[in-house]
C-alpha cells in the first residue's frame, strides 16, 4: 500500500513540475513578446515628422511673432532666415539700405542660405513688406532655394500692405510652386497689447478659408456697392488714417459690411510718399459703439 501512495506522490509530483516548466515557458514568451512590441508600439506612438515647414525673415519681431502662430497651428518645423549684415538699428537708415538694395539688386548674404526642403510637402513663408513687396531676405532665400512643387503659403506684417503684391511677385518668381492665398497682418495691430490673440483668431480663418478653396475675390463678398461718402464716412476714414498721411489717401467711394461692428472698403487714390496717383482699396473696421475707435486693416496696394 505504501508503495503505491509513494508511487502516486511520485508521479503527482512530476506533474507539477511539467506543470511549472510549462507555465514558466509561457510566461517567458509572453515577456519575450511584450518585449518585442513595446519598443513597435513605443514607435507607432512617436508622432510623424512634420510635413510643413515655416520659414521666415523678421526684423522688429512682429512677424516672428505670426510664424510661432503658424507654427502652432500647424505643429510644424521652422527655419529663421538670419543676415550676415543686419540692417541699421534706425528706421531712416534701414529705409535707405533697402532702397539701395532694391536698385541694384544686390540682396543680403545670408547666415543659413540653404534650408532642406526636400522633406517639406508645404512652406510656410514669411516676410515684412519694405518699400510694397517682401523684405529683401526673400529673395536671397528664393536664389538659394527651389520651391518647385510645394505648396507654399505665403505671410507678412507691414506698415499700411502689400500682402497680394507680394504674393503675386513671388508667383512669378516661384512659379513652379503651388502659391496659395496670403495672410497679412499689420505691425500696429500685431504689436498691440492683445496683438498676438488677434492675429490668432485670424489665422484660424485664413486656414479655414484655406480649407475651403477661397480666393480674395470670394472673400470680398458681402459689401454692399460702392456709393458716395457720407459725413459719417468720412469720419470714420479720417479718425483710421490719421497716422498714415505719408500715404497720401484721398477716399471716392466706400462700401460697408456688417460684421461685429462694420467694415468699410474705401477706394482711395494715393499718392504716396509723393510718389504719382494711383487707385487702392482701404479696408477699415469700425467696432461697436463703445469697443474702440476705426482701424485701418490694409492698403490692398
Amino acid at each position: 500500500m505504501n508503495r503505491k501512495i509513494n508511487g502516486f506522490i511520485a508521479k503527482f509530483s512530476g506533474l507539477i513540475a511539467v506543470a511549472a516548466l510549462t507555465l514558466c515557458a509561457c510566461n517567458e514568451q509572453k515577456t519575450e513578446k511584450a518585449a518585442t512590441e513595446q519598443p513597435a508600439q513605443q514607435a507607432a506612438a512617436q508622432p510623424a515628422p512634420s510635413k510643413s515647414l515655416v520659414v521666415f525673415y523678421s526684423q522688429n519681431g512682429a512677424t516672428k511673432t505670426v510664424a510661432g502662430i503658424f507654427q502652432k497651428e500647424r505643429n510644424a518645423d521652422v527655419f529663421e532666415i538670419s543676415l550676415v549684415q543686419p540692417y541699421p538699428s534706425t528706421y531712416d537708415s534701414t529705409i535707405t539700405a533697402v532702397r539701395d538694395q532694391r536698385e541694384s539688386k544686390q540682396w543680403p548674404a545670408l547666415v543659413n542660405a540653404k534650408a532642406d526642403l526636400a522633406k517639406y510637402d508645404t512652406v510656410f513663408l514669411g516676410y515684412p513688406i519694405m518699400f510694397g513687396s517682401f523684405a529683401p531676405p526673400i529673395y536671397s532665400f528664393l536664389d538659394s532655394n527651389d520651391l518647385s512643387g510645394k505648396v507654399v503659403v505665403p505671410f507678412c506684417t507691414y506698415g499700411s500692405g502689400g500682402r497680394k503684391a507680394s504674393a503675386a511677385e513671388l508667383k512669378t518668381l516661384a512659379p513652379n510652386a503651388n502659391v496659395t492665398l496670403a495672410y497679412g497682418i499689420s505691425n500696429k495691430r500685431v504689436t498691440a497689447e492683445n496683438g498676438a490673440a488677434v492675429a490668432a483668431e485670424e489665422i484660424k480663418t485664413f486656414f479655414a478659408n484655406l480649407e475651403e478653396g477661397k480666393t480674395d475675390e470670394m472673400l470680398m463678398g458681402g459689401y454692399s456697392e460702392q456709393r458716395p461718402l457720407t459725413a459719417e464716412d468720412s469720419a470714420v476714414f479720417a479718425a483710421a488714417t490719421k497716422d498714415y498721411a505719408y500715404l497720401g489717401l484721398k477716399p471716392l467711394s466706400v462700401s460697408t459690411q456688417v460684421v461685429a461692428g462694420t467694415n468699410f472698403l474705401f477706394t482711395c487714390e494715393m499718392k504716396a510718399f509723393g510718389g504719382p496717383a494711383t487707385e487702392t482699396k482701404v479696408k477699415i473696421f469700425r467696432p461697436l459703439p463703445g469697443r474702440g475707435e476705426p482701424e485701418l486693416i490694409v492698403v490692398e496696394k
